[in-house]
């Protein structure tokens, strides 16, 4: 495989398939070493191309496969394994472990594309749970990893732990920080402060080679001062979800705000150029998606309502990982910092 091949799950998400396929078409359109395998029901996905864009040109890059079923939100996450054999979120994570894709980007189930990714692609050696992690914006104007936002809800300290290394690992290799500052996730920054796993947790890391700052405290998601955040999944999914909405709401208010009286829409419409920038930093969508580190490929899992620039992001960060060859960097870090069976 001359160029990185990606597999997109053309059938996940709220606004597939116009979504995907338009995300899809940019994609090409902006990386030329891309190569897609657009995974789906064939005849809804083939009468598509044309109308989406999809050039002669850009055809050259594409492969379409076919998946005669799609998991909806209804479903199981499990439901791939048994009675969804054939869903698009998992005959493209199997294209991932036949080799014939580096990595798979799905818009669709997050539970399914979890399952999908961590049962049919395979963890990595050393690697308890993979872990989910989302590249947040701070007020340095650089991004925070946190992980795990939502693959595990139960974690011990030794996955905590594990969270930490892969999180360094993708903010060193894909997005070039340099030593990246590591912390867990507390309610106070001394080091009594947490509950037994955090403490747990933070004494494993300081025995490693890895640059470890101690007690991360919910401001330092957004104020810069850690570059990768650890913590539970449960937990981190609360953080995630509640930022979401926050940045929606300010958003929204600062909107409406504007458009109060003549002044304040003349106002607005000055300030314009500078509220696209601010909505700009706190849109998901300029990240695409969140991969899910610990698999033996790339993994990037998307939110339920992006839109085809979401889709696009999602695909470039797919490609980035891929180029970085980020799976194995883990793995090495893994055997190299992490007690082996």
């Amino acid at each position: 495989m001359d160029s990185h091949r990606i597999a997109l799950d053309v059938m996940g998400g709220d606004h597939a398939p116009h979504a995907t396929l338009l995300g899809a078409r940019e994609a090409l359109q902006a990386w030329p070493g891309l190569f897609l395998i657009l995974v789906g029901d064939e005849a809804v996905v083939r009468p598509q191309l044309a109308r989406h864009g999809f050039t002669p040109e850009l055809m050259a890059r594409v492969e379409v496969v076919h998946a005669s079923q799609t998991v909806v939100m209804e479903d199981k996450a499990t439901s791939i394994l048994k009675e969804k054999k054939d869903s698009s979120i998992r005959v493209a994570a199997q294209l991932v472990r036949e080799g014939r894709a580096h990595g798979v980007v799905s818009m669709g189930h997050t539970g399914a594309a979890m399952v999908a990714s961590s049962l049919v692609i395979g963890k990595l050696d050393g690697v308890d749970r993979p872990a989910l992690a989302s590249v947040l914006p701070n007020m340095k104007g650089g991004p925070t990893v946190l992980l795990d936002v939502g693959a595990n809800v139960d974690s011990r300290a030794e996955h905590i732990a594990q969270f930490a290394v892969m999180g360094s690992v993708y903010a060193e290799e894909v997005l070039g920080l340099e030593r990246p500052r590591v912390g867990i996730l507390s309610v106070g920054e001394e080091d009594g402060k947490g509950t037994d796993v955090t403490k747990d947790a933070s004494a494993m890391l300081r025995e490693m080679e890895i640059r470890f700052e101690g007690n991360a405290e919910g401001r330092d998601i957004w104020n810069g001062n850690f570059d990768v955040i650890a913590c539970d999944g449960f937990v981190g999914n609360v953080v995630l979800k509640s930022s979401e909405a926050l940045a929606e709401g300010i958003i929204g208010g600062l909107r409406d705000s504007f458009m109060e009286s003549p002044i304040t829409k003349l106002a607005g419409l000055l300030a314009k150029p500078a509220m696209k920038r601010f909505k700009k930093k706190l849109d998901y969508a300029e990240y695409g998606g969140a991969p899910l580190l610990g698999v033996k490929g790339v993994s990037i899992i998307g939110h339920g309502r992006s839109d085809h620039k979401a889709v696009r992001n999602a695909i470039r960060a797919a490609l980035r990982a891929v180029e970085h060859r980020l799976h194995e960097r883990i793995q090495e870090r893994v055997a190299l910092l992490l007690p082996q069976d």
